[in-house]
């Protein structure tokens, strides 16, 4: 509990030091607009997003701090994984202790997004699995299938462990699990909890599917990806990574627990997934890691040697995996250039106000029909939530095609993340009228680009809007 609340005061403390980052500003408007799915990620993110609201509205920290607490659960459950593998309370607080300065926990966990509840959503099914394989009552398939029922409802992803489980069972002396009615009806009650998002995705042309087949392969190379594994799970933590591989291997009881993590590892590579996809499966090679670390390391300055190295390497990396450092310091050391996470929480109000800018300028006989057009969820985003007295704003970028009004007939559109060569075939008048800049100078995706007046419509934008559509 200590660990926990550790990793709740040292992010909370710094949770709001840089701003609103771009998928933040994109699930707080999500939360305005519930649907049983959305293109890019499930709708349970955008449900959390609306009870948090609801109750600190406005609130950064407080919506941040729901994925705080999302990873201060996974500490607790983490450690409760190691004492189902037979591990002593030492064992259960280094795994805990594993998980606080793992540097993918640390990044993930202080920003809002579907990751750190697809995490816990991980942990816990990696828990109730090892207490299948250990023995235990065969109805808890049934927690399974319903955990996974949620993980489907938060990160399309955690079909990667269950594939991953399925083939460590196959392949192994766990397949006897299988023959038994309880899996199979843990995987009917995970469909089930899918149904309401599949009718989603019926009535909206698969939207979700067009966007994964999208991004399919878009990683840096398959060196980088394993070199980001190992970066994400610590390399003050890869030898217990590997080493707890090792030891569940050893053991015939828990060897679908390593295949698992082998299996799950691959699956991401081999379908060119991005590098942290597999990474929630790190608390369980942790966890057995931390057993074997106890077992077999008996001298106690060895132990603490290993405990206080990794945590000051912990140290030394942390203003890469928070907000540690002052918004000009980052901004000025280039820091940001190493984690484009810290890029993407800067210039949003000014961006807001250089379009109310551009705005306020326009002529009175434009405000009555003026609309304005964001290229990308997180320009549009910043409009909702900074834009004040502004017009619609719209964009085509995702799920955010789909809250555009039904009838769009502006004669004047301010946009903004479309190039002139773009917004050529919708106007027959473009005018340049300001960039896009920001209070530190950070050269970030949004720095520099043009804000463009257009007028002289050659089409409805309502005509238009279905071949501005972007998936990507």
């Amino acid at each position: 509990m200590l660990l926990a609340a550790a990793k709740v005061g040292v992010t909370m403390a710094v949770a709001d030091r840089y701003g609103w980052h771009r998928d933040e500003l994109y699930y707080l408007a999500a939360s305005r607009h519930l649907a049983l799915g959305y293109v890019d990620y499930p709708p349970i993110t955008p449900l959390l997003a609306r009870v948090d609201q609801a109750i600190l509205p406005g609130s950064l920290p407080g919506l941040r701090l729901l994925t705080v607490l999302a990873g201060a659960a996974i500490i607790i459950i983490a450690a409760l994984i190691a004492r189902e593998l037979g591990g002593n309370g030492l064992a259960q607080s280094l795994t805990g202790l594993a998980v606080l300065i793992s540097p993918m926990f640390i990044g993930t966990n202080i920003l809002f997004q579907t990751v750190s509840f697809d995490e816990l959503v991980w942990v816990v099914a990696c828990l109730l699995f090892v207490r299948l394989l250990r023995g235990t009552n065969p109805r808890e398939w049934l927690l399974l299938g319903l955990v996974f029922g949620i993980g489907l409802e938060t990160k399309y992803t955690v079909i990667g462990l269950g594939v991953a489980m399925l083939v460590a069972l196959l392949f192994t002396g766990a397949r006897r699990q299988l023959a038994s009615r309880w899996p199979w009806l843990a995987f009917g009650i995970a469909i089930l909890l899918l149904l309401p998002n599949l009718a989603w995705q019926v009535g909206h042309g698969w939207d979700s599917v067009a966007y994964t087949l999208n991004h399919r392969g878009a990683t840096d190379g398959p060196i980088a990806y394993w070199l980001q594994q190992l970066l994400l799970a610590g390399p003050q933590l890869v030898p217990i990574v590997v080493i707890g591989v090792v030891w569940l291997w050893r053991n015939p009881r828990f060897r679908a627990a390593a295949v698992s993590i082998i299996a799950v590892e691959l699956l991401f590579f081999l379908a060119g997934g991005k590098a942290y996809y597999p990474a929630p499966i790190y608390p369980l090679a942790y966890a057995a890691g931390c057993v074997w670390f106890v077992e077999a390391v008996r001298r106690r300055w060895v132990r603490r040697v290993a405990v206080v190295g990794a945590v000051a390497l912990t140290v030394l990396l942390l203003p890469l995996g928070l907000p540690v450092l002052p918004a000009q310091v980052m901004a000025d050391s280039g820091l940001w250039k190493a984690r484009q996470d810290f890029a993407d929480m800067y210039g949003w109000p000014e961006l807001a106000q250089q379009v109310t800018a551009v705005y306020e300028q326009l002529p009175s006989s434009d405000h009555a029909s003026v609309m304005i057009l964001a290229g990308n969820y997180g320009e549009a985003g910043a409009l909702d939530l900074y834009g004040r007295g502004l017009p619609t704003v719209v964009s085509p970028h995702l799920t955010y095609y789909y809250w555009a009004p039904a009838r769009m007939a502006p004669s004047t559109v301010i946009a903004i993340g479309y190039s002139r060569e773009r917004l050529a075939a919708l106007f027959g008048d473009i005018q340049e009228v300001g960039t896009v800049g920001n209070a530190y100078g950070l050269h970030n995706y949004e720095y520099g680009l043009p804000i463009y007046v257009c007028r002289d419509p050659l089409m409805r934008l309502d005509t238009a809007w279905p071949r501005l559509k972007a998936l990507d």
